[in-house]
């Protein structure tokens, strides 16, 4: 699993894989995001959509870095995603 080097916040921002995907983060920073979802994409895909912070939408293109399928132990799938494109004012809302 690759690590970040951006500090990392857990918690929770709206995001909409593909603009129509409903996802919540795991965890957050200004170089990517973790989710918690019932499906995985694998690594070196290349994702787009928007996400809600502080009451604005912003536009993201992303790849996805991890993956890790859900088990058998009914743990949800996961999969982590590095920013490839972000509007520069979201660097400072994801970092806070």
């Amino acid at each position: 699993m690759l690590r970040s080097r951006s500090a990392r916040s857990a918690r929770s921002v709206s995001l909409l894989l593909g603009n129509r995907l409903p996802v919540h983060t795991a965890d957050v920073s200004a170089g990517g995001f973790s989710v918690e979802a019932p499906f995985v994409f694998i690594p070196g895909s290349l994702l787009h959509g928007t996400f809600e912070v502080d009451g604005r939408e912003l536009p993201f293109r992303g790849e996805v870095v991890w993956a890790q399928p859900a088990g058998e132990s009914q743990s949800p799938s996961r999969m982590g995603v590095r920013f490839t494109q972000v509007p520069v004012e979201a660097h400072s809302l994801l970092a806070g």
